[in-house]
């Protein structure tokens, strides 16, 4: 009975033991034969003889598994000695060995599954069919993998730099393949698609270890610019944080209606204080053109009046003059003591 349970047995391989079950389980194995203990004897030596036959292949396959499997570990460790040599930024190294490690797994898999017997390149085929069906569903998301890609090889910024893109800014705190998340200086977390961020216009304001501040400011026309220019660069000497070369300056940048707009340019050594440094030195530039007596011009109103009463002008600080005669009209002033206003 036995060999006949062989003989009705499918060709010997290595994907037969199910069909093998299959076929014993027929209309012979009824009950009602009366060769039941018989046919579950022989349908037992069947299970043995092909887990026998399948156990090397499966053994095999287990061994080259279990060495990729450990070959993984390796390629991660020697790539993360490479990327702390590089500098690489952390998060790039982590995605990269992660990235590698799979890999190596994947290629595990696909020759433990060969030596078992199945045809990796249908596999494989029909992988690339799921494949094109979920590009079409995800595209949005490839592409932001893909510019997550580009990021990280490109690198037009890295974490730690603070940036200006697509109307937000702040400090890089974490680039993944699909977002990149910023830190704003209000303590918010900005979370922009990788796609943005390679279309988008990018200002990067530390990826150089120098910076420029430009801090605007105006005096009045009857103060001279000399003297406003001695007054401002006073307050940068001795200053730590700012470059000796090139030479902080003070420029005329503007004739305007009311002031002379002058601008305060000096060079930081490091990028990362641009925010603080402006704020300082805007509050300095005030307080030394006060000491100075040197005016900073400021809007004011100047109301003429006709007939009897004569010219009213409205001062700053409410009171008014008057003169002359004529329709009342309303005359706005910039500011400063220009000799240009007809009050």
């Amino acid at each position: 009975m036995r060999q006949a349970w062989r003989d009705r047995a499918l060709p010997a391989t290595p994907l037969s033991f199910p069909l093998v079950v299959i076929q014993a389980a027929g209309p012979e194995s009824d009950p009602r034969s009366g060769n039941l203990v018989t046919d579950a004897a022989g349908l037992l030596d069947l299970v043995l003889d092909t887990s026998f036959r399948l156990l090397p292949r499966l053994a095999l396959a287990a061994l080259v598994l279990a060495a990729f499997v450990g070959i993984s570990f390796i390629v991660r460790a020697l790539l993360r000695r490479v990327f702390e040599r590089a500098h690489l930024e952390r998060d790039v190294a982590e995605i990269l060995q992660t990235l590698a490690r799979y890999v190596a797994i994947g290629l595990g898999v696909m020759l433990a599954l060969e030596n078992l017997g199945l045809n990796v390149t249908s596999v494989l085929a029909g992988l690339g069919i799921v494949g094109i069906a979920l590009g079409f569903a995800a595209k949005d998301t490839l592409a932001n993998l893909i510019a997550g890609i580009t990021i990280l090889w490109d690198r037009p910024f890295r974490v730690g730099d603070r940036i200006e893109v697509s109307g937000s800014e702040g400090v890089v705190q974490k680039i993944t393949l699909r977002t990149t998340r910023l830190d704003t200086p209000r303590n918010e977390v900005v979370i922009l698609p990788n796609q943005n961020m390679m279309t988008e216009k990018i200002v990067n304001h530390t990826m150089r270890p120098s910076l420029r501040i430009d801090i605007p400011f105006g005096i009045a026309y009857r103060h001279e610019v000399e003297d406003a220019r001695r007054v401002v660069l006073a307050i940068v000497q001795g200053d730590e944080n700012i470059r000796a070369k090139p030479e902080p300056q003070v420029v005329v940048t503007a004739l305007a209606d009311s002031s002379v707009n002058l601008q305060l340019r000096f060079w930081l050594k490091d990028p990362r204080l641009e925010i603080p440094m402006e704020f300082r030195y805007t509050e300095k530039i005030k307080a030394a053109l006060d000491a100075a007596e040197i005016e900073i011009p400021f809007p004011q109103m100047v109301l003429h009046v006709a007939g009897e009463a004569g010219t009213v002008r409205v001062l700053p600080d409410g009171g008014a003059s008057r003169r002359g005669g004529g329709e009342p009209s309303v005359e706005r002033d910039g500011g400063g003591d220009d000799g240009r206003n007809g009050a």
